[in-house]
């Protein structure tokens, strides 16, 4: 099945909770975000509301990409993407900006739009 992308935060929630998962930040940097399980969390992590997991998606425009056949949490989603659609070569690990600057990796569940 093809990755799908949202903005739409009921979806989110809801895909969370169909796996057991949570938001949860770095505590060195508030705006590394992403949906952990319980056995995920990492010790530099913290457990973080919903409000303050949808904020980087509200202030950057970003979608949260996810593909509903994979069983294995997400702990990040793929690119810049005016037309909401993944990449072919899109991981689950990294963050990729096609805007023209080098690639940067994030924790975050999401992708910016246009």
């Amino acid at each position: 099945m093809p990755k799908k992308a949202t903005t739409d935060h009921g979806e989110i929630i809801h895909f969370a909770g169909r796996r057991r998962l949570f938001p949860v930040a770095s505590r060195a940097d508030a705006r590394q975000i992403r949906l952990a399980s319980r056995e995920d969390v990492k010790e530099e992590e913290t457990r973080i509301g919903w409000p303050a997991y949808f904020r980087p998606f509200i202030d950057g425009r970003l979608v949260f990409l996810y593909d509903e056949a994979d069983v294995e949490p997400m702990s990040s989603g793929v690119s810049h993407c005016p037309d909401l659609a993944a990449p072919p070569s899109a991981s689950a690990s990294a963050i990729r900006r096609r805007a023209g600057s080098a690639d940067t990796t994030s924790t975050s569940t999401s992708s910016p739009i246009e």
